[in-house]
């Protein structure tokens, strides 16, 4: 994966859920007012889940396919970049960042 570019990540930490949505897409937590699994208006770049097994790279949460400390491309490349954008995007919207 390249690196997102300037307008991509202000695009990501711009997003805002629905109004009447209370689910913490980073967490897990919280009530969806749609139907649907997963956000259907969430940028890429906040989706911190591997897209293989969806072992969460912010919360550290799930069980990954390639071993106790992951470790395939998505863990080398993609995840280090979601993960720093999540907890910005948390910072700028008044949310604990749960990232030490």
């Amino acid at each position: 994966m390249r690196e997102p570019t300037a307008r991509e990540r202000e695009r990501a930490l711009a997003f805002t859920s629905c109004e009447q949505c209370t689910y913490d897409f980073a967490t897990g937590e919280g009530e969806r007012s749609c139907s649907y699994g997963a956000c259907p208006y969430l940028p890429e770049l906040l989706d911190p889940r591997c897209p293989i097994c969806h072992y969460d790279f912010y919360t550290r949460e799930g069980n990954s396919e390639c071993g106790a400390a992951p470790r395939c491309e998505f863990a080398r490349k993609e995840a280090p970049i979601r993960v720093e954008i999540v907890s910005e995007w948390r910072r700028r919207h008044g949310l604990p960042d749960l990232v030490a």
